[in-house]
């Protein structure tokens, strides 16, 4: 097996204990509820409400309109009710959390774990640093008898401001390990955020918190609370609350022996017939024990602790060799130099367990990652392997001040991969990629710039990554409606992009037209603004700025694609006013190239 293989199967082992990808919702539904509306609440007197649809306007304050319905969750505060928090009737220890929150221009909440610890719910919109009270920061704790300016602490600010912009969904993600208590109920650890993600990006990982929050509904760590969501501050909606209960105890492993072979194994031997190098007693599998030089086997034996009963999930991978793990005296898994997953049903109480590590090359340092998941119980690890991080490459990050603009390949959601990429940055933190082979703006984002590290790290692939939040805008075969299309870009034929003005000019013939496609970022880091002119044959031919499932006129002048998470905005004066077109299962958003066109990406 090759370094890459290694990396590749630690790599997937990463990500699958990150992201859950195998997942307990899937096989234990039964730990998964939906907080569908107003019901899984205590009652109260305050402002929240059930719609069917809700949008909001970037441009408006504290503003949301809602439509009669039982979807959505809406708080709509007035002067005379400032609105209560909603507190859910259940109360929960560790939780994974999802939800989409869309809060109204310059509004505020806050979503409390346990009633206790606040993750803030705030427009951010353009905020180029993020602070602990804005989108996606842990509020600050408090002490009153702390001098002005001291009584905040231990606040926690996004790694990244990657908000959306008001009347927009965002999706929050958390992953929370509630406090831990003795029989004397004394806290022996601290509650802790696992990770917190905004928008599909990580904000915070592996957060401990020392203490609740301020304005906690209790002073000091609980072992249970409720969901609290914060009422009292502004217009917000919430939707799609779902929490997956996490309550089942860990296995754990106890007794540990192990004893060490010379030699090449690539299946169990037969123990009595083979001589032992070295034999100890140790309390954690992960502890350093001397090993044979060149290629050995490993056999740790101990007893397995099974809390409850019920159908276990063991994830099992030997790096830079082969192993087998056994329970119970069944093996459950083969003598493999793969990634392994095995599902077993296990009563409560305690059982033996083996488990071989072998190392079948002389220059390799093997190492042991063995989680466990199950009914309640998140992805935990009874070891894991210090060589694994040897593995993890520091990230290329590409600094903007360096190179502002980059060619590279892109890949889009479908998988689709675009080979002539070029992404742009700004001082706003607002960039965007455009495919120089269509002619399309098909992403933009803002939070930091790119990661190459897939493109410069080893050989490479060629690929860079966004490291912001993403919306992608598209990238359709077909923009100009009203000629006989050409597939296969046959009429297409760049000219070259050049630097303008502050902004990037793009030119292009397309179709017989000759196309000036001028981009900036906009001052005020809400997006970008867009001019498109056109030369040639542009009689009775419209251009789709944007499309989607979904498009819907929030005013005069101002469209949102509501499927994308993005805003299209012109000037309502224009003659040249958009059309909303219904083209198969989507909606195009279609301007005359008679005449320039003009408008911004809010996002």
């Amino acid at each position: 097996m090759t370094n890459s293989y290694f990396k590749k199967y630690a790599a997937l082992l990463g990500c699958v204990l990150l992201t859950g990808f195998f997942g307990n919702t899937a096989l234990f539904a039964q730990q998964t509820i939906m907080l569908k509306d107003l019901s899984a609440f205590k009652p109260n007197n305050g402002t929240w409400q059930m719609a069917g649809d809700v949008s909001g306007d970037p441009n408006q304050d504290n503003f949301l309109k809602v439509s009669k319905g039982e979807a959505i969750i809406v708080n709509l505060p007035t002067k005379k009710n400032n609105g209560q928090d909603l507190i859910s009737i259940e109360e929960f220890g560790d939780i994974d959390l999802e939800l989409e929150v869309m809060v109204a221009t310059h509004s505020n909440s806050g979503v409390y774990l346990m009633g206790q610890y606040e993750i803030q719910v705030l427009d951010s919109w353009t905020k180029l640093t993020a602070k602990p009270g804005d989108m996606g920061g842990v509020y600050e704790r408090w002490d009153d008898s702390k001098p002005e300016g001291q009584k905040g602490y231990e606040g926690y600010a996004p790694r990244q401001n990657v908000a959306r912009a008001p009347g927009i969904w965002q999706q929050l993600r958390v992953s929370f390990q509630a406090p831990r208590f003795n029989a004397q109920g004394e806290k022996t650890q601290n509650a802790k955020f696992l990770y917190i993600q905004l928008n599909g990006v990580t904000i915070h990982e592996n957060l401990e918190l020392f203490g609740p929050t301020r304005g906690s509904l209790m002073p000091n760590d609980i072992a249970k609370g409720p969901l609290r969501i914060q009422g009292d501050h502004g217009a917000v909606a919430f939707r799609n609350i779902e929490i997956t209960r996490f309550d089942t105890p860990v296995p754990t492993l106890s007794d540990l022996k192990y004893e060490t072979y010379k030699g090449f194994f690539n299946q169990e031997p037969d123990f009595s017939k083979i001589d032992v190098a070295s034999v100890g007693i140790i309390k954690d599998i992960k502890d350093p024990i001397q090993t044979p030089t060149g290629q050995n086997l490993t056999r740790y034996m101990g007893n397995l602790n099974v809390p409850e009963t019920g159908e276990y999930t063991f994830h099992f991978l030997v790096s830079s060799g082969t192993g087998q793990l056994t329970i119970d005296g069944k093996k459950v898994t083969g003598m493999g130099e793969e990634y392994q997953r095995a599902n077993v049903s296990l009563t409560k109480g305690t059982v033996p367990v083996q488990i071989l590590v072998s190392k079948t090359k002389d220059w390799s340092d093997t190492g042991l990652d063995l989680y466990v998941s199950g009914p309640g119980l998140r992805e935990m690890p009874l070891s894991t392997s210090a060589t694994r991080q040897q593995w993890m490459v520091d990230p290329i990050l590409v600094d903007q001040q360096d190179v502002p603009m980059l060619r590279s390949f892109m890949d889009l959601p479908d998988g689709k991969r675009i080979t002539h990429a070029l992404s742009v940055s700004s001082p706003q933190q607002v960039h965007y990629s455009y495919d120089l082979s269509k002619g399309n703006l098909f992403q933009v984002w803002r939070g930091g710039f790119l990661d190459a590290t897939p493109m410069w790290n080893d050989r490479g692939n060629g690929a860079s990554v966004p490291l912001g939040v993403v919306v992608f805008i598209g990238n359709p075969e077909k923009n100009l409606q009203g000629i006989e299309f050409q597939s296969n870009n046959q009429n297409f034929d760049t000219q070259g992009y050049q630097t303008k003005n502050g902004g990037v000019e793009f030119l292009y013939d397309m179709q017989g037209i000759a196309f000036k496609d001028f981009i900036i970022s906009r001052a005020d880091g809400k997006g970008l603004d867009r001019t498109l002119s056109a030369s040639g044959g542009t009689a009775n031919k419209q251009y789709a700025i944007a499309e989607g499932a979904d498009i819907k006129l929030i005013k005069d002048g101002l469209y949102w694609v509501t499927d994308k998470g993005f805003y299209i905005q012109v000037d309502p004066k224009s003659a040249n006013k958009p059309v909303i077109q219904s083209s198969g299962d989507k909606q195009q958003l279609l301007v005359s190239l008679n005449s320039q066109i003009q408008y911004a990406i809010l996002f």
